[in-house]
Parts: C-alpha cells; sequence; structure tokens
C-alpha cells in the first residue's frame, strides 16, 4: 500500500486532479435549490480506485485546498473559526479518499462491482460524516446564529440548512457515475495488459 508511486498511478492523479479542479470550479455554478451539485468527488474515488489509497488522499486533500478557498468557507467558517476550518475541510475528503481506496483494494477480489459501489458510498459518507462532527466541534455559534422557527434548533440548521438536499446529489452522483465510470476504465485497463 505505501510503495512508490509508480508512472501509471502519477499519470491517473494528475488527470484525476484536473478533472476535479474543473469539476470543482464548475459546482459553484451548478447549483439545484440552494445546494451546490458537487461532482468533484468523483474523481476522488476514480483515484481511490484506479490508483489506491494514497491517490485518493492525495486528491481528496486537493479538494480540501479548493474548498477552504471557496465563498462560503471564507465567508461563514473562517470568522469563526479558523483551526476549525482547517482541520474540518482538510480532512474530511482526505480521509475520504483514503478509506475508499482501501476499500476498494479489501473487496475487488470478491466482487469489483460492489468495491466500486462501496468506494463510492464512503467518500460521500465520510465527507458528510467528518463535516458534521467538525461543525459540532468548532462552529456552533455559527449554527445557532442560524436558529429561526424554520430551524429551532442547531441539529436542523444542520442538517436541513447545510447537510439535506446536498448529502443526497453527492451521495446519488457518486454512486451512479463513479461505479459505472470506474468499471469502464478498469475494464479498458484490463484489456491493454
Amino acid at each position: 500500500m505505501f510503495k512508490k508511486f509508480k508512472t501509471r498511478e502519477i499519470v491517473i492523479t494528475g488527470l484525476l486532479l484536473a478533472l476535479e479542479l474543473i469539476l470543482q470550479i464548475l459546482g459553484n455554478y451548478m447549483q439545484v435549490g440552494p445546494a451546490n451539485i458537487n461532482l468533484s468527488l468523483i474523481p476522488v474515488i476514480l483515484a481511490a480506485v484506479l490508483a489506491g489509497p494514497i491517490s485518493g488522499a492525495i486528491l481528496g486533500f486537493f479538494n480540501g485546498v479548493i474548498t477552504f478557498f471557496s465563498p462560503s468557507t471564507i465567508a461563514l467558517f473562517m470568522p469563526v473559526s479558523l483551526l476549525g476550518t482547517v482541520i474540518t475541510v482538510m480532512l474530511k475528503v482526505t480521509l475520504g479518499g483514503f478509506i475508499a481506496g482501501l476499500a476498494f483494494n479489501l473487496l475487488k477480489k470478491k466482487n469489483q462491482t460492489l468495491a466500486l459501489i462501496v468506494a463510492s458510498l464512503i467518500v460521500p459518507l465520510v465527507n458528510t460524516g467528518l463535516f458534521i462532527v467538525g461543525s459540532l466541534i468548532f462552529f456552533i455559534p455559527l449554527l445557532e446564529s442560524f436558529v429561526e422557527p424554520n430551524y429551532p434548533n442547531i441539529y436542523a440548521v444542520l442538517f436541513f440548512g447545510f447537510i439535506y438536499i446536498n448529502f443526497f446529489i453527492e451521495v446519488g452522483t457518486s454512486v451512479v457515475l463513479a461505479p459505472v465510470l470506474g468499471n469502464i476504465l478498469l475494464k479498458r485497463e484490463q484489456r491493454t495488459a
């Protein structure tokens, strides 16, 4: 797992990083209601599947860097806790990409399709789970500032204000697109090997 990167893994990581940057920028402009459509998790999943856990973590880390400098992060989260923002934003997708790569490697010999689906679920679940934990540790004042009749407590703000729609879009797009693309790329790679 911690072997040196081969040329193939470096190329895959670089290409998927470029795709991730494009998708993250486009995601700022694609919305369903108040939620942005975050397609940038798909390259993280594909990196974890095609090049391993380290590649998934690298793409997850860069996802965090871009998210850290996004306007909503700067406006909402940084003023409340800079350290909390760094920890939450940098850890959530980095760890998700790493765990997805481990899970895929563990399951791929038994059932490649199942391994792809599990890896595709892990990234958005870890991403959202660590966002929840980080919010409850570092951003209670921010959550309290949104409490109103529609959101009567911080948990309602967190789940229905910040997570609800975005989470289902992330899971849906990840579980539909990443396994299909991953299967195509893995089969192509097996034919050329």
